[in-house]
């Protein structure tokens, strides 16, 4: 998207929510522009069972390099508008966008237009605590070579249907702790304009509601939503899901797991499934989370496809915005033939943010 496309649709959010305010919105803060970005890098040694053929290296390294540029106003009656855009700054990538959006926030809640995640990513955003790694990291899953056709990458939340695809987003305001939104991609790929739904799923839809409360030395969260995604024509490459997010703090605790139902129209329906605990004690944070999903290989199979992951992190903030972390794995997985393969290993790394 261009910086020209990024402004006009701006205008485009501040005619929509001007027209609805009861006076003229004139600029009352100068727009302010704010570079940053992140860079992450992880060295993994793993073991694993490999078949016949294979001669996997014991070692590997990941990285992630992103800038993102930022820019705010706020309008003298009280409506917000900013405008973000994230690049991919290792030239490995098939996009050098990650994210480029916009929002559009006032009283009658938020308007969001762009490339990004929907609003069920948004609210629920890490499924469970983890210490060092985060939802956006799911390094141990590329460490780990996958055996079965389940994906724990964005398991339990419905991006892992859309990625960051184009589209409109709104959520209410918050009422008695309660946010509701919805989200419409025409189409999860790379494409703009009109759709050809002979040639792509389209018309994917993001329905959640999440609630947010306070006890007595602590808080607690729960949020659900819906899913569907057309086929393209003739196809079964359509999905419907639902999920569920359940969390809460007490003191640096913090506890919260998922489950996600997924139900594709090629009928080999998928559960996923993961809870974690964390405790973190000044700049020293200890997490450790499980995660399992099935899936049906395909119709009328006799068993089902398994995965399972258990994985302890540690991690240390060295200084603001610079974090240094181990962590050990451990997975299982089952095939449709019924053959098991394992693997573990450890991880370290150090991210920096800016």
């Amino acid at each position: 998207m261009t910086a020209d496309d990024m402004w006009r649709r701006v205008l485009a959010g501040v005619a929509v929510v001007g027209a609805a305010s009861a006076s003229p919105a004139f600029a009352a803060d100068a727009i302010t522009l704010t570079l940053g970005g992140r860079i992450k890098e992880f060295f993994v040694v793993a073991s694993q069972t490999q078949a016949p053929a294979e001669n996997l290296n014991s070692t590997g390294m990941f990285n992630d390099t992103r800038l993102s540029v930022e820019g705010k106003t706020a309008l003298d009656n009280g409506i917000s508008i900013r405008a973000f855009v994230r690049f991919n700054a290792v030239a490995r990538e098939t996009k050098d966008i990650d994210e480029a959006y916009v929002d559009v926030v006032s009283s009658f809640g938020r308007l969001r237009i762009g490339e990004k995640a929907g609003v069920n990513t948004t609210t629920i955003g890490d499924p469970v605590p983890q210490a060092f790694l985060s939802v956006d990291e799911e390094i141990i899953s590329d460490a780990l070579v996958p055996r079965t056709g389940i994906t724990l990458r964005d398991a339990f939340t419905f991006k892992r249907f859309t990625g960051n695809a184009l589209g409109v987003a709104y959520q209410t305001p918050e009422i008695l702790g309660v946010k509701v939104g919805v989200t419409y991609h025409p189409t999860v790929t790379a494409a703009v304009g009109p759709i050809n739904n002979q040639l792509n799923p389209h018309n994917a839809i993001d329905v959640t509601a999440g609630y947010e409360g306070d006890f007595a030395g602590g808080t607690y969260r729960i949020a659900s939503g819906y899913f569907h995604m057309a086929s393209r024509n003739g196809g079964n490459d359509g999905v419907q899901a639902w999920n569920l997010s359940l969390g809460a703090t007490y003191g640096g605790w913090e506890l919260s797991g998922a489950y996600m139902n997924v139900k594709p129209h090629s009928r080999l329906d998928e559960t996923a499934w993961t809870v974690g605990l964390l405790y973190g004690i000044g700049p020293l944070q200890i997490s450790a989370d499980y995660r399992a999903a099935e899936r049906r290989p395909f119709l009328a199979a006799a068993m089902k496809e398994h995965v399972d992951r258990a994985t302890l992190q540690t991690a240390y903030k060295l200084a603001p915005g610079v974090v240094v972390g181990l962590a050990g794995f451990y997975g299982e997985q089952t095939d449709a033939s019924g053959a098991d393969w394992d693997g573990g290993g450890v991880l370290g790394g150090i991210k920096i943010d800016f």
